[in-house]
């Protein structure tokens, strides 16, 4: 009786520890990648209109904190990365800024293998062609998450912390 007993509880703790293999965060040493999910927030993938760029957004900025906290409703597919162009002297192609940069990003403290994500362009009336790293975050449910990036580009270091609040409208 004992044996079968054992035997059940661990048949009840594979079967629980299975129902958690969905659970959202992945092992520290694993970067994001594409489709995976923190909480009820999906990182992925993104083009075309329906997406967001927090890098044209211009939410209030925290200087003490080097945040910029933006709030938008759930559902918004939001593109967490910073974008990089061309100044208008010419020095400089993007192709070459994009090639010398160094730019790493975490999203709550996990680090985004950028290059699963790849990059993505899109048009700004003022600068011209703007590139960004893919990295969308969409949600249907209310919720925070804070993504971090730091590189250097064009000689520059740079650091921006974006905390994006999905509410409900």
């Amino acid at each position: 009786m004992n044996k079968f007993l054992v035997l059940s509880l661990v048949i009840m703790l594979v079967t629980m520890s299975g129902a958690c293999s969905g659970a959202t965060l992945q092992p520290v040493n694993e970067p994001i990648t594409p489709e995976e999910k923190i909480g009820d927030l999906l990182i992925t993938t993104g083009d075309g209109e329906d997406v967001t760029y927090v890098t044209q957004l211009h939410c209030p900025y925290e200087e003490s904190t080097g945040t910029e906290s933006c709030e938008l409703p759930v559902g918004t597919k939001v593109n967490i990365s910073q974008g990089i162009f061309a100044p208008s002297s010419g020095e400089m192609t993007l192709d070459e800024i994009w090639l010398g940069m160094t730019y790493e990003m975490t999203i709550e403290g996990y680090t985004v293998n950028l290059q699963a994500f790849g990059p993505i362009e899109f048009t700004n009336p003022v600068v011209g062609t703007v590139r960004v790293w893919n990295v969308v975050i969409v949600t249907n449910e209310p919720a925070t998450i804070t993504a971090h990036s730091t590189g250097v580009v064009g000689g520059d270091s740079i650091e921006y912390t974006a905390k994006i609040t999905f509410t409900r409208p």
